[in-house]
């Protein structure tokens, strides 16, 4: 195991807080994030451009589900994740015929995967996650076809009062009685969620070779949507 991806599985560790609990958490609210708003989305933007033996990458696949419905959502697609922390990897079960996992470090991946040979790419919930994503940018550039798409959804940066609102009770943040290392854990997490704003997405798919085709922001600002195309 090389020293960065041992770095990149700490700072997921410590990210999480607690491993299993949180890869439980991505199961129970898979249904919430990939709801049928999002595949109305998926539809709309990125079926389209589907070759007739689609092959769709997922970043920070965690627990796979997403691999998984996407196999029983469009049969005879080719689902490939990308996951590296240990505990997302042991929740992984069984995978279905048609998906697979590569372990590999967003932070700097090399995927064996051909040139153009993807036809569009999903990432939710992990570029915010990154100390920078620009490498994981690339590697999905070069990975997919001219024409291909790639959909973001995440975390992006907010008002703190919003932050706080939205997680957790604003009372009682304020109360001095508070201990402290709840308040830590709070702050560095409104650090690590608030890492890039929307315009900043934007600007590194536009330096990496995408044309962005669409964004908007939901939840109070706290969540942008992205879909950007590979130039040809």
């Amino acid at each position: 195991m090389s020293d960065r991806l041992q770095q990149t599985q700490q700072m997921l560790a410590k990210h999480h807080r607690d491993g299993e609990r949180f890869a439980e958490l991505m199961k129970t609210t898979f249904a919430d994030r990939f709801n049928d708003q999002f595949w109305a989305e998926w539809d709309r933007w990125i079926k389209p451009v589907y070759s007739a033996q689609p092959v769709v990458l997922d970043l920070g696949t965690g627990p796979a589900l997403f691999l998984k419905a996407l196999v029983a959502y469009q049969p005879g697609i080719r689902a490939i994740g990308v996951e590296c922390a240990p505990y997302m990897l042991e929740a992984v079960g069984q995978l279905p015929e048609g998906s697979e996992i590569i372990t590999e470090d967003l932070h700097d991946p090399k995927l064996p995967l051909a040139d153009g040979s993807v036809d569009a790419a999903n990432c939710s919930v992990v570029l915010h996650e990154m100390t920078q994503p620009l490498r994981t940018l690339q590697e999905v550039h070069r990975c997919l076809k001219p024409g291909g798409r790639f959909y973001i959804h995440d975390w992006v940066r907010a008002p703190l009062e919003v932050y706080i609102r939205a997680q957790t009770e604003e009372a009682a943040v304020f109360n001095p009685d508070t201990p402290i290392d709840e308040l830590e854990d709070l702050f560095i997490h409104f650090i690590e969620h608030n890492r890039f704003s929307r315009e900043d997405l934007i600007y590194l798919l536009n330096m990496s070779g995408f044309a962005v085709l669409h964004s908007a922001i939901s939840k109070e600002g706290r969540f942008a949507h992205i879909v950007a195309e590979k130039r040809g």
